[in-house]
């Protein structure tokens, strides 16, 4: 079933483009304000543009573009091998841009006010950090303040391989980068199709939000949320019991690196409801298994508590408190972010990601047959999903502000709905178009905008 509406599409795609250029441009001249100054929190300008700089974001951008150079069917024969061509030309590319960076991943890495699990991480071995949890991030920096155990750990994991601070933040990135894999499984699974899988895995690896803040924790963290809607996925489409219980698994470890990406369920159920609608999985099936999803969730908090002292639930409670009292601390109003989390966002996620979901959406939304045909497609169910995350993450308040990198993991999300409109084209015209715009937008913000300030 193909959308009635291929112009608008079209249309949305353009306009996307053409915002990303315009909003790239206003960056270099410091015209574009990221965050809000009404709001109490803005990203600072700290570099002008000069030769090098330029000469880097053309790399950057021509680079990203020309790994679609390799013939499709040749990619599609192949894609995991594709996959990590791309991935070592991305890892190429970033070497290329944060030489014009104004600060070095190693001071970004290194840094308390950027990066405190390093420092943590050095001072405590993992046992401590579990068991004495709630003790070490109260006497800790901001951001493990702000944090559950999981990105220490992570770092304490990488000390095991090496504790050069010039080597870590490249493994970060290496680790981050190895999400295309990922978002190719998801994206092949959900719509059936390796084109918008590799699509989808090359914009992941360009995404804006992304590149600003590599090497920060933040930028692992969609690994974890892409893995458990690929499960997601392989449990419904197999109906069988075990990947439900694994996703149980999977969610805990989730909530243990990062819990706001738990809001991402409302993807999850969009994605359910309409196989339940297609008939792929029994209602009844649905539900008793999803019985087993959460009681090898309670099962595993209770064996963590038992064996660590490490308690999920109070923890997550401690966090959310610590996270309200921020905001009124640092007087960031709730009614200022409800919309400048959402122009934030798109910046992060990329313009136009934003523009051509909202785009597909409607085209969906206004295409002819029942509304339950409609609902049911996967990737109308992905539109409606995404845009209630989104509602719903920015309605409660949690953020306000700084959700370019808060809210990585939805952007990554958000990347499908353009690689499914791009894959509509007979050509490889559009994508490679949107691919070197987006990372022409990504390069400028990295290296004048100081979204990650040792």
């Amino acid at each position: 079933m193909r959308p009635p509406n291929e112009r608008l599409l079209s249309f949305s795609i353009l306009l996307g483009i053409v915002l990303s250029l315009a909003v790239s441009i206003g960056m270099t001249v410091h015209a574009v304000i990221v965050g809000s100054v009404e709001g109490g929190w803005v990203y600072p300008y700290v570099e002008s543009p000069d030769v090098s700089m330029v000469v880097a974001w053309l790399i950057y951008s021509a680079g990203a573009a020309a790994t679609l150079l390799i013939p499709w069917h040749v990619a599609e024969r192949r894609p995991w091998w594709t996959l990590v061509i791309w991935i070592l030309v991305a890892t190429a590319l970033q070497w290329v841009l944060r030489t014009t960076a104004p600060y070095s991943l190693e001071a970004q890495f290194a840094s308390d006010g950027a990066n405190s699990f390093q420092s943590v991480a050095e001072k405590h071995d993992a046992a401590d950090l579990l068991k004495y949890h709630g003790r070490v991030r109260l006497n800790a920096p901001l951001h493990v303040q702000s944090n559950m155990p999981g990105k220490l750990l992570l770092t304490e994991g990488l000390h095991l391989v090496t504790a050069r601070t010039d080597v870590l933040p490249w493994l970060v990135i290496g680790i981050s980068n190895l999400g295309a894999l990922l978002m190719f499984g998801f994206v092949r699974d959900l719509l059936d199709s390796r084109r918008i899988a590799l699509y989808a895995a090359v914009l992941y690896l360009f995404l804006p939000a992304r590149t600003f803040f590599l090497p920060l924790m933040n930028t692992v963290t969609p690994l974890a949320v892409i893995a458990c809607g690929w499960l997601l996925l392989r449990w419904l489409k197999t109906n069988r019991t075990l990947y439900a219980a694994v996703l149980g698994f999977a969610l805990y470890g989730l909530v243990f690196f990062e819990p706001l990406p738990l809001v991402i369920g409302l993807l999850f159920l969009a994605l359910a409801l309409a196989a339940i609608g297609r008939g792929d999985i029994p209602w009844e099936r649905f539900v008793a298994q999803t019985a087993a999803t959460i009681a090898v969730f309670i099962g595993t908090a209770e064996i963590m508590t038992a064996s660590t002292g490490f308690n999920i639930v109070r923890t997550f409670q401690s966090i959310g408190r610590h996270a309200m009292e921020f905001n009124a601390t640092a007087a960031r109003p709730y009614a200022v972010w409800i919309t400048g989390n959402l122009r934030e966002f798109a910046l992060g996620a990329g313009l136009c990601q934003a523009v051509a979901s909202a785009g597909v959406l409607l085209t969906w939304l206004s295409a002819p047959g029942s509304w339950r045909e409609r609902l049911s497609h996967p990737i109308a169910a992905t539109c409606i999903g995404l845009f209630a995350v989104l509602a719903a993450v920015d309605l409660i308040g949690v953020n306000r502000g700084e959700v370019t990198r808060l809210w990585i993991f939805l952007g990554c999300f958000y990347q499908i709905p353009l690689a499914w409109a791009c894959s509509l084209r007979d050509s490889q015209l559009a994508i490679a178009v949107v691919l070197g715009v987006t990372a022409f937008h990504a390069a400028v913000g990295t290296t004048l905008i100081g979204f990650v300030v040792p």
